[in-house]
């Protein structure tokens, strides 16, 4: 975003939108409100809407809270997300997706709508998060919050989501065939329905409508699919085995994923190994479902495929590991297809039979009757295959035992299996047949330990065949008292007989118990094994024995088995015998069977509940009765009736109860219906807490669920419920669900009947938890409202609910509105319970109003209250109505109280009663509010508000009304027991202050702390301590009242270790809120006192008490009382130490709680008095002296104090007037002096600064101490808060000295004396502070004594201290030595610092006036001491000093920054000093000897000069050479040639006049010459004037040229003249005509003879000769030129230097040609005559470049002589050799260039008879024609 669209972005209006015109924009979109609506709320309303629904979302997912800086603070609001970046907008989008998943499970809630609503506004989320939205509003497709969110999407033609314009248009929701529909045309629309939940899970994210919209919508999308393809499954499949492997596990996830899997394998196939994925995947989280509900899932998903060889080890061992699989799969095994998984399961199962899991569930579905016989066959086959490989010899394995259990139980798919694997060719026959055979026992045998009788007995007794059975068990009776048989054959043979037990032919069992003496101590060997299979075989679920069976079980048992075991008798009866004692139609003849062998077998040491009963039953079956039914029933009455008689009467009656309540849930219906019978006639039976109890254990067993479910339960009778008809239903329908449910409903109906305890005053309205020390009260009460909950728990039985509900309460009699109180009171009530309780209260109420039996009911008028603060409107209807009732009962004269003293029990001393006018009042009052207390859950505590509190108009009576209902209200909650009640009570009247409730609440305050800590009470104990409010404050102040105990016991209760925050937060908003300011002055203290003390014994309520006392403690009275009584007391007898003087003495507790409280003062705001000011410096002054307090201990409370003294210190607005002695700064010295601890000196520096606005005086007077101080003890240190804090100190008590310092001293010179001591303090400091925070204090501290008047003293000072040092080192040390003194100037600006140097230059030269006049008596500031002079003497000091001010000056010299420089009268200034030491006389007196120091002032001259800006530089320079110091003026005059050619051309131009005064200066220099060096470097200034020169400045130089020519003829500086002449030709052109020849004719001499050095700058004048003023040249100047460069290349065996060149090319471009051409011509006879090659050659070298840079007219005027030339020379090439030759034709070449046609033909034409019309036998000439001729051609070819 560019600066400019975030300022546009940043004072854009949010309310843009309202402010357009109305008639030209549409209407807002919004979420919760239509157009026009949305229109009148703004952004900031919008804004705290969609806060306020964050913030209630929270409280639910508090999650949601890490989006509140992102999306809903005040930055969000300012958002425009248009004007994003295209990263930011991608952040927020990432944002906002997260944020509305979250919403998912909340859309349905009001504050999500909030929410959507600030989202839709503020980030358009409906424009540009089409897709996050809808995957929010999908879910919810058929609510109308879809409706109106689709409404306002953004939704394009032609996308996605174009199918939902319709809806949009038309407002609908969307149905979800609809959608379907859609989902099976678009692929991308199906993608993303499926996509939904597996996005939500691993974001653990889903929620229930999620999962239901996911199940249904797939559930039809694969339904509804004519064909799935692969690109369906690619991403169907994965989203729907995602939820079955997500993290935590979903339970209905899970079955979701199960049902649409089941439906997918149904639609389409499935490759197997995508179906072993599938399985494994709901394998793995199976254990997170029912066994069944996983069982019918893979048996659904299973059926349609083809069947698996086998499941995974993964899913085998998950199966295994399933709880109860066995019971599930023997369930399924009557379904179709349960082959494919069985198969699968067996195949893997029976690869583990070395796990007994494994196997166990193998024989489970072995022993299932209806498995499918393939599953048998293939295990079958399985199994032998795996016993056959191994060795036939070898003991039993498990699988044997399986095969065993196959053969029996499925003989025909075992004898199949067999003869197929007889029929494979690698088994023989034998070996299966041998199998066959041993196949038959269920054990271990060793073959080798018993006889082959005794193996084929035990193996015939498994025998399929009957009579094989019968006889082997004969057998193996007869062998068993045999003697000789082994201990193995004995096992063998008794676990043979034992498994036969389970045999249910009636002759195996016959022939098992034929001999009772010989199988008796078989059975009595295992009793538990003996007892299980009796169980198993007789009374399992299901089980149907015959009764001959049973007969001969049951027989054996009673007659031979129980006299023998008397132990297990009891075990025996409970599991064997009472299932069959029960007479029903079902199982008469069984009944009657048991019951004969009972009677038959009377003995001694039988069960304890038969004890009489066969006798009973005899009697009874041997009546005669027309009704066979009314006969069994009335037997079942009476010996379940003699049951419990034996049970009453044993003395093992908990032992048979608890056996009873078992017999109660048992599975076998018989069982249970009887276990009711005598459950019932046990109850009728007993008495007292006892039968109380019994009906506790009865009630708990009754499953409250079974009878909510009795919809169809028959309309009956009134007689319905009596015993006939209960004992009738058992006989006929044992079984029956109807039967059991008759028989709990009329335990129910019987307990009302219950006795209550005598001796008791019944507490109807206690809470059950509450355990008083006799328990027969509230268990009573308990049972009673289990019994009236069990009572109204169906609608289906009127009957039996009007009955049960009149016997109780005729049972409970008038205690009946008391009863109902305690149920509608009690939050864990359900609601529907508590509306009918209040119904029947109602019903109470009117029907006293009818009898007009003066009761007054209002002690029941609290629980009324309660009620209406219910949440559930009908139960406030009602309770107003029974308040109404109450209110119509007032306008009667009453009588008695309903309750009165017993409402609560026995503990209602205190409870308060209204009159009969009050509570009329009161009654009429809520009466008249009814509507809205009816209407509104929280209306009655603004009713009491109204009603109750307190108003300055109320009349005394008024007030007195409004405190009787008060206290009534009040004392009630004192009596209630149940903490939710009180809590309701108490929230009634939480806006109500009133002493009264304090004062009456007394005992339940004192009664909640004797409590432990209980989270239950929290809320209770919090509304109790909000009592104590301001309204309280009299009564505290009252010195009689006991209430100021209570308080105090509170506070000391509830402010210790462990005790709950929020009562702790109530007490201190209370005290905070006008308690604490209503109290008087000895009570504040009082109170302050005791959270010091409460507060200094515990750590963990510290903090506590210390925040408390931060907001309480505000009078500065108050501060100062609680700290005179805490400060330590002093002996008198102290004398200062040279550390901590130990002089006072306080009490052991004294320091902690002064330490407490200095810390609340130092954590608040002080008020600005001195005399706290004053009392905090007394107390620090006493705990310095504290003798008793640890070294750290009085640290700590020092610092505190110190703090809460600045805290002070700093609220003080108008500086007073006060004597030093008001505050006394001397205990701050005195602590500096004495501290050990680092901090504390810092805060007492600290302190000290901010204490000297107050007390500069004072300050003044500790100055110089403090500051010592500070540099030996902070100066050193190197880290950052003591540098802080020495700055801070620097900052406040420096101003003060330089105040004072300056009212005494008014000059300058006369300040920096005055201030030396003090500011050598600091300077002396200098090294003991870190080398890198040096310039920093430095600075700083010159910066606060004032830069402009004590930065020069500070830097001489620290000059000062190296000054007899720096004298003798090089520059680099130099540099060093003053990195300090230049670091802390250069730190100022660039014109304060040329003043302080001036300054300094100032003292340099005051030194020296003092060395070379030494009874001058002028001050100085670097005065030598007499302790310095002992050493050295005071001269050489002086002298040292002044010459280390002078290279302190010039190393401090730098270039000015840009745009900082000073004045040209301050550099003046600095110059003038510079010049005025630098010329110094130097004396010829050792002892006054200044050379050194005057050489060091031209040196810092020229550094000076050198770093100036350019005009003041070139004004200086003028300075310089002005005086007649010869070393100053060759100086200044080379930094002017070095520095001149830097100066910009517009600063050059503005300097003309000086640089003319300068040239000036220069010429009069070199007129007297008196020095060479002076002279040399004149002429370097010239040469740098000369390359800069600007107009104006031309006529001064061109009078400098004669004397230049003078310097060069006499051969004196000649270079250094050369070299400015050098640049005068160019600048000042034909001015230089007058001197031109002689300057040629000089420098071509001086070329000819000088060096290489001064050649160059001799070319450079004839090049710019040649360029200014070439029409000046004549032949003679010119032959001068082309001799010298001809006599150049002959003396020299190279070729030219690049000057020559460049000369000679000058000249033949520059030189005119008419004078330029002649004279080579002329000079050509002069060459000729030298017959020297070299000649030739460098003459025509020129004339070539002559002739390339002449005009064709100027060639042509000449031609005749240059042809004349050429030709002789070509004559002359023969002799000359064949290098001139070249140069000659070369030359020639540029000749014929310039001519035409016309020209060069008879040129042409002369050359040729010059060549061939000569002698025929010179050959020479010819050849050199060739050359000419071959070279032209050559270079024409080229072109």
């Amino acid at each position: 975003m560019s600066s400019l669209a975030a300022q546009l972005a940043q004072n854009a209006s949010l309310n843009t939108a309202l402010l357009v015109d109305r008639s030209l924009r549409k209407a807002a979109e919004s979420y919760l409100f239509t157009g026009r609506e949305a229109d009148q709320h703004d952004l900031e309303s919008i804004h705290a809407l969609g806060v306020n629904g964050l913030l209630q979302l929270a409280l639910l997912n508090p999650s949601l809270r890490k989006y509140e800086d992102q999306l809903f603070s005040e930055y969000a609001k300012s958002t425009d997300r248009t004007l994003l970046s295209s990263e930011a907008n991608a952040e927020l989008n990432a944002a906002l997706g997260t944020f509305l998943a979250l919403l998912g499970a909340y859309v349905m809630e009001a504050p999500t709508g909030k929410v959507l609503e600030w989202l839709v506004r503020r980030f358009r989320i409906n424009e540009f998060n089409v897709e996050a939205v809808l995957s929010l509003f999908l879910p919810y497709h058929e609510s109308p919050h879809f409706t109106k969110m689709i409404s306002i999407l953004h939704i394009k033609p032609n996308s996605t989501w174009s199918f939902l314009l319709p809806f949009k248009s038309a407002a609908q929701n969307l149905p979800r065939m609809s959608l379907v529909s859609e989902m099976l045309r678009n692929t991308d629309v199906s993608r993303f329905v499926t996509s939904l939940l597996p996005s939500a899970l691993k974001d653990k994210r889903a929620h229930r409508v999620l999962l239901a919209f996911n199940a249904a919508c797939l559930h039809d999308f694969i339904s509804r699919s004519k064909a799935i393809d692969e690109g369906t499954i690619a991403y169907l499949l994965p989203s729907l085995l995602e939820p079955l492997q997500s993290k935590p596990p979903t339970k209905n996830a899970i079955l979701g994923s199960y049902v649409l899997l089941a439906v997918l394998s149904h639609k389409c196939r499935i490759a197997p190994a995508a179906l072993s994925i599938i399985l494994n995947a709901m394998t793995t989280c199976a254990e997170h479902v029912l066994p069944q509900q996983y069982i019918n899932a893979i048996l659904s998903v299973c059926e349609p495929q083809d069947e698996l060889e086998g499941f995974s080890e993964v899913t085998l061992k998950a199966i295994i590991c399933i709880p109860g699989i066995e019971k599930e799969l023997r369930t399924a095994s009557n379904w179709i297809g349960v082959e494919k998984i069985l198969n699968p399961l067996t195949h893997g199962l029976l690869q583990h039979l070395n796990e007994e899991r494994a196997w166990s569930i193998l024989e489970a579905l072995i022993a299932t009757p209806r498995i499918p016989q393939v599953v048998i066959q293939r295990g079958a086959l399985q199994l032998i295959r795996s016993v056959i490989a191994e060795d036939a010899s070898t003991e039993t394995t498990v699988a044997r035992r399986l095969l065993a259990d196959i053969q029996q139980r499925h003989p025909a798919a075992f004898q199949e299996s067999m003869d197929a694997v007889a029929q494979e060719e690698n088994v023989e026959p034998e070996t299966v047949d041998q199998l066959r055979i041993s196949l038959t026992v269920v054990g271990k045998i060793d073959t080798d330990s018993r006889s082959a009788d005794s193996i084929d007995m035990v193996l015939a007794s498994t025998n399929a065949d009957v009579k094989i059975r019968a006889a082997a068990v004969i057998d193996l009776l007869s062998r068993i008292s045999q003697t000789g048989i082994s201990e193995v054959d004995t096992k063998s043979i008794h676990s043979a007989l034992l498994a036969r037990v389970q045999d249910t032919n009636q002759s195996v069992i016959d022939a098992l118990y034929s001999k009772p003496s010989a199988i008796l101590p078989v059975l009595s060997g295992d009793v538990e094994t003996y007892i299980s299979y009796l169980s198993s075989t007789l009374t399992a679920p299901g089980s149907k024995p015959k009764r001959t069976l049973l007969r001969a079980h049951l027989a054996f048992l009673v007659t031979h088995f129980c006299p023998a075991n008397v132990p297990h008798t009891d075990d025996l009866f409970q599991k064997i015998i009472f299932p069959f004692l029960l007479f029903s139609k079902p199982r008469q003849h069984s009944a009657e069977v048991v019951w004969d062998i009972l009677a038959s077998q009377q003995a001694e040491g039988g069960p304890e509940w038969l004890v009489g009963c066969t006798s009973v039953v005899a009697d009874e079956r041997a009546k005669v009765a027309d009704d066979a039914v009314e006969k069994m029933s009335s037997i079942n009455t009476t010996f379940s009736s003699h049951i419990a008689r034996n049970i009453l009467k044993s003395n093992h009656f908990a032992a048979h109860l608890e056996t009873l309540i078992a017999k109660l849930k048992d599975e076998n219906p018989h069982i249970r219906v009887l276990g009711y019978l005598i459950a019932r006639a046990l109850l009728s039976q007993l008495s007292g807490e006892h039968q109380v109890e019994a009906g506790h254990r009865v009630l708990d067993v009754i499953d409250v669920a079974e009878l909510e479910g009795m919809e169809d339960f028959p309309q009956e009778t009134e007689n319905s419920d009596s015993d006939v008809v209960l004992f009738k239903a058992a006989v006929t329908k044992p079984s029956s669900r109807s039967t059991l449910q008759r028989l709990q409903l009329g335990i129910v109906a019987l307990l009302p009947s219950i006795q209550r305890p005598t001796g008791l005053v019944l507490n109807w309205l206690a809470s059950n938890s509450v355990a008083p020390s006799d328990k027969r009260g509230s268990r009573y009460v308990e049972l009673i409202r289990k019994v009236y909950k069990l009572a109204n728990i169906s609608s289906s039985v009127p009957v039996f609910t009007t009955g049960v509900l009149q016997s109780l309460f005729i049972s409970l009699k008038s205690d009946a509105l008391a009863f109902l109180a305690g149920i509608w009171t009690h939050s864990d009530v359900p609601d529907d319970l508590r509306r009918v309780a209040l119904n029947h209260a109602a019903a109470f109420l009117q029907a006293h109003a009818l009898e007009d039996d003066g009761v007054d009911f209002q002690t029941i008028l609290p629980s009324l209250l309660i009620a209406i603060q219910s949440t559930d409107v009908g139960q406030r209807s009602v309770a107003l109505i029974c308040i109404s009732t109450l209110s119509q009962l007032a306008d009667r004269k009453f009588k008695t109280v309903y309750g009165f003293d017993a409402i609560y029990g026995k503990n209602e001393n205190h409870l308060q009663y209204l009159d009969r006018d009050d509570l009329k009042i009161y009654l009429n009052a809520l009466v008249e509010h009814r509507d809205h207390l009816s209407h509104d859950v929280d209306y009655i505590k603004v009713f009491h508000q109204q009603h109750l509190g307190k108003a300055k108009a109320d009349k005394k009576k008024d007030s007195e009304y409004k405190r009787r209902i008060l206290c009534f209200i009040v004392s009630h909650i004192n009596a209630l027991t149940l903490p939710t009640a009180r809590i309701a009570l108490l929230k009634s009247i939480e806006a109500i202050s009133d002493s009264a409730k304090a004062e009456i609440l007394s005992p339940t305050i004192k009664s909640l702390m004797a409590k432990n800590a209980d989270p239950a009470s929290r809320n209770l104990t919090d509304l109790v301590m909000s009592s104590f409010d301001v309204s309280v404050a009299k009564d505290f102040n009252d010195e009689q009242s006991v209430l100021w105990d209570v308080y105090v016991s509170v506070i000391r209760f509830h402010f210790t270790p462990g005790a709950p925050l929020s009562s702790q937060t109530i007490i201190a908003q209370a005290l905070e809120h006008g308690l604490f300011s209503a109290l008087s002055a000895e009570r504040k203290i009082s109170l302050c006192n005791l959270l010091l003390e409460l507060g200094s014994l515990s750590a963990d309520v510290y903090s506590v008490c210390k925040q408390l006392l931060v907001r309480l403690v505000e009078d500065v009275s108050l501060i100062v009382h609680i700290l005179g009584s805490l400060q330590p007391t002093s002996d008198g007898n102290g004398q200062p130490a040279t550390k901590r003087a130990k002089t006072t003495f306080a009490s052991e507790d004294t320091l902690p709680r002064l330490s407490l409280f200095v810390e609340v003062l130092a954590a608040r705001s002080l008020p600005g008095s001195l005399d706290l000011i004053s009392n905090l410096l007394e107390t620090l002054n006493r705990v310095l002296q504290s003798a008793t307090a640890t070294q750290t201990d009085a640290s700590y409370t020092e610092q505190l104090l110190m703090s809460a003294i600045e805290n002070a210190a700093s609220k003080v607005v108008e500086i007073p007037n006060l004597t030093p002695s008001v505050i006394r700064l001397e205990i701050l010295v005195e602590l500096i002096r004495v501290s050990d601890n680092p901090q504390t000196f810092h805060q007492a520096l600290l302190l000290m600064a901010n204490l000297t606005r107050l007390a500069p005086d004072s300050v003044l007077h500790n100055v110089m101490p403090v500051f010592t101080f500070m540099g030996s003890n902070v100066f050193h240190r190197d880290d950052t808060y003591s540098f802080k804090v020495v700055q801070q100190t620097v900052d406040s008590i420096v101003p003060v000295m330089v105040a004072s310092l300056k009212r005494s001293y008014t000059q300058p010179l006369d300040l920096y004396i005055g201030s030396k001591d003090f500011l050598r303090v600091f300077t002396d400091a200098a090294n003991h502070i870190p080398r890198h925070r040096r310039t920093n204090f430095f600075a700083h501290l010159t910066d606060v004594l004032g830069s402009e008047d004590f930065l020069p003293p500070v830097c001489m000072l620290l000059v000062e201290k190296v000054a007899n040092r720096v004298i003798k080192k090089d520059a680099g040390e130099i540099q060093t030595s003053f990195a300090l003194p230049v670091a802390v100037l250069q730190h100022n600006s660039a014109s304060l610092q040329i003043r302080v140097l001036t300054t300094l230059l100032q003292e340099s030269k005051r030194l020296a006036d003092r060395i070379l006049h030494p009874d001058n008596v002028q001050p100085t500031f670097l005065e030598v001491s007499s302790e310095d002079a002992s050493n050295t003497s005071l001269t050489t000091l002086l002298r040292r000093r002044s010459q280390a001010l002078i290279l302190f000056v010039a190393s401090a010299l730098k270039p000015p920054a840009p745009g900082s420089t000073a004045s040209k009268e301050e550099l003046s200034s600095l110059v003038g000093s510079l010049i005025s030491l630098a010329t110094l006389p130097v004396g010829t007196n050792p002892e006054a000897k200044i050379d050194e120091m005057c050489q060091a002032a031209r040196t810092c001259l020229n550094k000076a000069l050198s770093i100036m800006a350019a005009s003041d530089f070139i004004n200086g320079v003028l300075s310089m050479i002005e005086s007649r110091d010869e070393l100053v003026q060759s100086g200044a005059l080379d930094l002017l040639s070095e520095r001149l050619s830097q100066v910009t051309e517009k600063t050059r131009l503005s300097v003309v006049p000086i640089i003319t005064k300068i040239t000036g200066v220069i010429r009069g220099l070199l007129s007297s010459q008196t020095n060479e060096a002076l002279t040399r470097a004149a002429y370097n200034a010239l040469r740098s004037i000369g390359l800069t020169m600007c107009p104006g400045e031309e006529s001064s130089l061109t009078e400098v040229v004669p004397l230049i020519l003078i310097s060069i003829k006499g051969r004196t500086a000649a270079a250094a003249a050369l070299s400015a002449l050098s640049p005068l030709p160019t600048k000042i052109g034909p001015r230089i005509i007058p001197h031109f020849r002689e300057i040629i004719a000089e420098i071509v001499a001086m070329i000819r003879e000088s060096t290489s050095a001064v050649t160059e700058d001799a070319y450079s004048v004839l090049h710019g000769l040649l360029v200014s003023i070439p029409a000046f040249w004549g032949p003679g100047e010119i032959t001068q030129i082309v001799t010298l460069y001809v006599d150049h290349c002959t003396s020299t065996s190279n070729s030219p230097s690049q000057a020559m060149s460049s000369l000679t090319k000058a000249l033949a471009k520059r030189a005119p040609p008419n004078v330029l051409i002649p004279a080579l011509i002329d000079l050509w006879t002069s060459f000729t005559a030298s017959h020297r090659v070299e000649c030739y050659i460098a003459f025509f070298d020129v004339l070539a470049r002559t002739l390339r840079s002449a005009a064709r007219p100027a060639i042509l005027e000449h031609l005749r002589p240059l042809f004349k030339v050429f030709l002789e020379a070509f004559d002359l090439a023969d002799a000359c050799g064949s290098d001139a030759e070249a140069r000659a034709i070369l030359a020639f070449q540029e000749l014929v260039v310039k001519l035409n046609e016309a020209a060069f033909r008879p040129l042409f034409r002369r050359l040729y008879d010059w060549a061939f019309a000569s002698d025929a036998g010179d050959n020479s000439k010819k050849i050199t024609f060739c050359h000419i001729y071959i070279a032209l051609l050559e270079f024409f070819k080229a072109s």
